[in-house]
């Protein structure tokens, strides 16, 4: 049996991804030219997807890419933790190379070695033990220079969910992270936030420390003309057949949102027969299911 080709709820990759050439484009042209750019969109529209696969197409050899999720920290020590891992990671290969790597370029962590839920091994940071206070952030910081500055790779920095700093105890990170990034260069940096709201309060506000401190990148959804392909050449390798106009369709009721395109395709693709073109009624049928498994989500709204 085929696995269905349509994904949606978590990382899209591969050849999972749809299309989104012009961004990949841009995105790829700011970090080449060491920008810091902010991008953001409503939930769901592909934006943690969209930069994840820039970064897979880099050249490993003249790039190296921290990607840190900040969803999981609630506060200065726990940015700083999630920052020199994947800082660390981004620079090694095995585990013992990431020990390594930590060892040389931060002092007042220490590095150990855990398993996670599935046995592999992973390495955490903790502060050193007997350590006095000192200026943990910015030597993690201040890490993506050092490397820099060794000349063989350019370093590329992604802060996902980064609004997830206005709920820490006051604004010393904003303030921390503006001060030191502010005179780095070459270094590329990308911010990602899906909260209207809190992320105008973060780049707009004057009163706020990471003011005006990155461009503005705005992500839209897919157009139907890039969907067409996507959406044909998924449906013809299962031995489906599915017409433009009821591509269109799907569009249209998903207005080109990546979530909702791939989720309506994933049901229609459910419903579809291998040599039988999927027609207009079933992707009613389609949306119907879905309506009808997302209700419980929709009355607890």
């Amino acid at each position: 049996m085929l696995m269905n080709p349509f994904q949606y709820g978590s990382l899209v990759e591969g050849s999972f991804f749809c299309n989104r050439e012009q961004e990949q484009a841009d995105l790829a042209a700011h970090i080449h030219n060491g920008d810091k750019i902010f991008v953001h969109s409503e939930r769901r529209l592909g934006k943690t997807s969209l930069v994840r696969q820039v970064l897979h197409n880099l050249p490993p050899k003249r790039y190296a890419s921290a990607y840190i999720d900040l969803w999981p920290t609630d506060g200065e020590q726990s940015f700083t933790l999630a920052t020199a891992r994947a800082i660390a990671e981004s620079m090694s290969g095995t585990v013992e190379q990431v020990l390594e790597v930590a060892k040389q370029l931060f002092t007042r962590l220490t590095p150990t070695i855990t398993t996670d839920a599935e046995g592999k091994p992973r390495v955490t940071f903790g502060i050193a033990a007997g350590a006095q206070p000192g200026p943990d952030l910015d030597e993690v910081l201040t890490a993506p220079e050092k490397i820099a500055k060794r000349g063989k790779r350019r370093v590329v920095m992604v802060f996902d969910e980064i609004q997830q700093i206005l709920e820490y105890q006051g604004d010393f990170v904003e303030r921390k992270l503006r001060s030191i990034i502010q005179h780095q260069t070459g270094i590329a940096y990308i911010f990602l936030g899906s909260r209207k709201h809190l992320i105008q309060r973060m780049f707009l506000d004057r009163s706020r420390p990471l003011y005006r401190s990155a461009g503005h990148y705005p992500l839209g959804p897919i157009a139907t003309k890039h969907w067409l392909p996507f959406i044909e050449k998924k449906f013809n390798e299962g031995g489906r057949s599915i017409s433009r106009e009821v591509i269109e369709e799907v569009c249209r009721l998903s207005e080109g949102h990546p979530f909702y395109t791939q989720h309506i395709c994933h049901a229609l693709w459910e419903l579809s027969e291998t040599k039988r073109p999927v027609t207009v009624d079933l992707t009613t049928e389609a949306v119907n299911i879905l309506i009808d498994r997302e209700s419980y989500a929709y009355t607890a709204m």
